[in-house]
């Protein structure tokens, strides 16, 4: 008796361990391909914006010393 109670006991505390997966690498890739791509992106605009505002302002001397 106390060796199928023992049996039962482990068996209750066994580990699970899933079965190997190449889904859980492929989603992390596509996550980080995804934020870089949003970085690239924010990054271009941000430039492009202030080198547009960078035309815009002029020369900051114009006409002050003449």
């Amino acid at each position: 008796m106390s060796s199928h109670h023992g049996e039962e006991h482990i068996a209750e505390h066994q580990i699970h361990v899933p079965q190997p997966s190449f889904s859980p690498p492929i989603l992390g890739l596509g996550v980080m391909l995804i934020a870089f791509v949003f970085f690239v992106l924010g990054i271009a605009t941000w430039l492009i914006d202030d080198a547009r505002a960078y035309q815009q302002a002029g020369d900051p001397t114009d006409g002050a010393h003449h």
